[in-house]
């Protein structure tokens, strides 16, 4: 949230936020969050959808879309083969705009 925070502070009026990001789909399996490559990897960090929003709008974006692209689970699932994490993960585009100061 404090990144989200810091691009809405540096933003003028009508900026727009624009970004790509690994969203969670599903709850990860303990054996996925006590995986200290996945955690580097950024996977088990992923905030699912609605929490993204409620931080986005907590910041004071308005206009937000979260975009899950579904297609990226054919190159996620080779970022730990055999581990299945394709079914936990999914990149998403994720868009908002500052409306006002």
């Amino acid at each position: 949230e404090r990144v989200f925070k810091e691009a809405f502070r540096v933003l003028k009026t009508g900026g727009r936020l624009a970004i790509s990001d690994v969203v969670a789909t599903a709850e990860l399996p303990d054996a996925v969050m006590k995986d200290m490559a996945m955690y580097t990897g950024c996977i088990t960090g992923a905030s699912f959808i609605p929490e993204l929003e409620t931080m986005l709008k907590r910041t004071g974006f308005e206009n937000i879309q979260i975009m899950p692209k579904d297609e990226s689970r054919k190159f996620i699932r080779d970022w730990v083969p055999r581990s299945k994490i394709e079914d936990y993960v999914v990149s998403a585009t994720i868009e908002a705009v500052k409306l006002q100061a």
